[in-house]
């Protein structure tokens, strides 16, 4: 554990580093972040399902779906209860960054480096749920709109047909109807998902070093904090410790409940009006942290 964070930091270091010495300009970590969003991060789900299913993992795989609504229940309560003393334009991010998490982008190559494969496939399932709400609840949380009117736009939002559409359903069915590819096309897919952890850890680098962190220090500032990398996730270790799960599900709900706030917080931050910088303040001090607070809690999980 201690060797898997120590080259999840190093890779977010060289990422930094080479942000800072201009090797990768600012358009080039843009479109960086699409290649990871778009080719590496959906072939990494693929390749999660790239097992022989076995109709005995039905029960985790219910589990897992389960585990997954709760979580977002208990984030959207949290959402609403803190941040009402908020300004506006930073309630937006604030409550948006609450209810989703870095889950996808920067929890499934922990998860993979802690788990491993059989890990990444149920982490990969615990997403379904936590992207719809994230797309349709989190999206609403920018909007100003007629009841109707929202609905219709989150319901309608590209991103839920672009990810629920593509690799999570596909790689399912092909799992379960125990579809096999040739070796070239297989190593094809294995070669690119084992792109995705140290790309998406070395963008995670680049992205904290274009953050100003002046000025983002206060007191609504460090009560996010605590909400998104210990409340939250401290509530699901002591209710999970009461249900009689496995403990691999057990890690993947508290290690994807105690990740940082999504790059999106920023990107809806700017396309609805919220405060950009605050969301990206969010970010940076959020992934900082968990740098130290993951750690903690895959030590107290076991």
């Amino acid at each position: 554990m201690v060797n898997m964070q120590l080259m999840m930091f190093l890779l977010v270091a060289v990422g930094f580093l080479v942000r800072k010495k201009n090797i990768i300009g600012e358009t080039g970590r843009k479109d960086m972040v699409n290649f990871c969003l778009y080719v590496t991060l959906p072939f990494n789900i693929f390749h999660s399902f790239q097992m022989e299913w076995e109709w005995s993992m039905l029960k985790s795989f219910a589990q897992v779906l389960f585990l997954a609504t709760g979580y977002c229940i208990l984030s959207i309560i949290m959402s609403c209860i803190f941040y009402r003393k908020a300004e506006p334009d930073k309630r937006k991010p604030l409550r948006y960054g609450t209810i989703v998490s870095n889950g996808g982008f920067l929890g499934n190559p922990v998860i993979e480096g802690i788990y491993g494969t059989n890990g990444l496939f149920y982490a990969s399932v615990f997403m379904l749920p936590v992207r719809i709400v994230m797309w349709s609840v989190g999206t609403s949380c920018f909007m100003k709109e007629k009841s109707e009117s929202l609905v219709k736009k989150v319901l309608t939002h590209p991103c839920i047909v672009a990810f629920m559409d593509a690799c999570d359903r596909l790689g399912l069915f092909v799992m379960i109807a125990g579809m096999s590819f040739p070796v070239s096309v297989e190593n094809t897919i294995s070669g690119i998902s084992s792109c995705n952890t140290p790309l998406s850890m070395m963008l995670v680098g680049m992205m904290l070093a274009e953050m100003n962190p002046k000025g983002i220090l206060d007191g609504t500032m460090v009560l996010y904090t605590i909400v998104r990398l210990i409340l939250i996730p401290a509530i699901l270790f002591g209710l999970t410790a009461l249900l009689p799960i496995p403990a691999l599900l057990r890690g993947i709900t508290v290690i994807i409940a105690g990740m940082p706030a999504p790059v999106t917080t920023a990107l809806l931050s700017a396309k609805y009006h919220g405060n950009e910088g605050y969301a990206t303040g969010m970010i940076f001090v959020t992934t900082i942290l968990s740098l130290f607070t993951l750690p903690v809690w895959c030590w107290l999980l076991g």
